[in-house]
């Protein structure tokens, strides 16, 4: 099951019929699970976990992140979106590539544990 929302993506990619809610489920879930082996993570980067500072500006904690707060940030929302775009659009392979590279560039400041 995925973090994202399926509305949200339905609503970033303009989809608006519930009859094809399994296949773009099934795809965002795989983009999801691509987006994670990219980053050399276990799960989607969050927020506010994955972003300095941990406080607010009064140095309070900020809250943690819990099954019901999930934040994905922001970058890797977009990436998520346009990875599901290159799988359900009828686009060239010119057009898909494009929406791959454009998702990997979004990605990468997120990834870990590279060069080890």
């Amino acid at each position: 099951m995925s973090v994202i929302p399926l509305a949200e993506v339905k609503a970033s990619l303009r989809y608006t019929q519930s009859s094809d809610d399994a296949m773009l489920q099934r795809h965002l879930d795989a983009s999801e699970g691509e987006a994670i082996r990219f980053l050399n993570r276990t799960q989607l980067p969050t927020l506010p976990q994955d972003y300095p500072p941990l406080h607010d500006a009064d140095g309070l904690p900020l809250p943690e992140v819990t099954a019901t707060n999930v934040n994905v940030a922001p970058e890797v929302y977009s990436a998520v979106c346009l990875l599901t775009r290159a799988k359900v659009d009828e686009a060239s392979p010119e057009d898909v590539m494009q929406l791959r590279l454009t998702a990997e560039n979004l990605l990468m400041p997120f990834r870990v544990g590279m060069g080890t």
